[in-house]
Formats: C-alpha cells, sequence, structure tokens
C-alpha cells in the first residue's frame, strides 16, 4: 500500500512563476498514492495550463467558482467536503493576503473558507514581497489558526533578486505532507 494510498489532497496553484513546480508536485503526491485534486487561480494559468495538472492528476482542474458541481453541492463546496488536506503551493502574496482576511472572490479562496482540515500553505514570492510586513503580519494570522507552513527558500529568484521567496523543494513540501497525513 502506497504511503498516501486512499487521502484526497487539494492542491491550490496560485500565480506565481513557481506554479511550474506543481507539475511536479502533482506527480509526487500520485506516486504516493493519493488522489490530488488540483484547483488553480486565474492567476496560475498564465504560468501553467490546466491541461498539464489535469493530466498529471488525472482529473478536471477547478478554476470557475460559478461552474456547476458534480453533485448537488456547488463546486467549491464540493471540494471542501472531500479533502483531507488543503494544500496550496505555490502560495502568493495576493493569495496570502485574502486567506488572511477572509476575502473569497475565486474558487480557490472559496474552497479554502468552506473547508474545515489541515491546510499546509507554502508561500513563494519576491523576498520584498516576502519581507513586507503586511504579509508577515497575514502570514502569522493563518499560523494562529493552526495553518502548517513551508517556508520558502532561499537563492536566486526568477525576477533576478538574490533572497528568500523561492517555493521550498518539493521533497520538502512532500515531506509535510507525509507527517500531516501519514
Amino acid at each position: 500500500m502506497s504511503q498516501l494510498e486512499g487521502r484526497r489532497i487539494t492542491l491550490g496553484v496560485t500565480g506565481s512563476i513557481a506554479a511550474y513546480k506543481a507539475a511536479d508536485l502533482t506527480s509526487q503526491l500520485i506516486k504516493l498514492g493519493a488522489e490530488v485534486q488540483v484547483v488553480m487561480t486565474r492567476g496560475a494559468a498564465q504560468f501553467i495550463t490546466p491541461m498539464t495538472l489535469q493530466v498529471l492528476s488525472r482529473r478536471p482542474v477547478a478554476s470557475d467558482l460559478w461552474a456547476e458541481g458534480q453533485g448537488t453541492a456547488p463546486g467549491h463546496i464540493e471540494v471542501a467536503d472531500t479533502t483531507d488536506l488543503l494544500l496550496v503551493a505555490p502560495l502568493s502574496a495576493n493569495v496570502l493576503a485574502e486567506f488572511a482576511h477572509g476575502l473569497a472572490p475565486d474558487f480557490l479562496t472559496s474552497v479554502y473558507l468552506a473547508y474545515r482540515g489541515p491546510v499546509l500553505l507554502c508561500p513563494a514570492m519576491n523576498g520584498k514581497m516576502w519581507s513586507h510586513p503586511a504579509t508577515r503580519a497575514n502570514l502569522e494570522s493563518l499560523r494562529g489558526r493552526g495553518h502548517a507552513v513551508v517556508e520558502p527558500a532561499e537563492g536566486m529568484l526568477a525576477c533576478g533578486y538574490e533572497g528568500v521567496g523561492k517555493l521550498a523543494p518539493v521533497e520538502e513540501i512532500v515531506a509535510r505532507v507525509l507527517a500531516i497525513l501519514g
């Protein structure tokens, strides 16, 4: 039996250059036996196509808040009701702020508000954005709600700056998923 056999993970992917790493993350989680439901923001689709993640997860990618659900509940409620872990990787500064302030303008943020289980956040953004007091306060607010966080890594950022802000290595994120769901 695989380590995550039968476990349902909702993978939120937000608008960050690191969104391409969601493909590897999805693949690794599937190999461990998880069922992965990918939820993408409009910004994420600017960096990686939904089709890539659909093929890897073997299920349609959710992104349209106004699309009909498969059952009797709205789609975002169905997703929230049928997941064991909400994993957001990469988590942009914008969606981090929306989570912290209870805003729900899209499918992912609506799932977040409706979900009552464990949440694992994996921020990735420019180092200046990461260190901004508003971002730090928003993150502390989410930690205060009991959410787990995999801190961003340090290195060369896509924008050309050196510093903290890179999405943590996929292996580190998978290890944290295993620790939460293990």
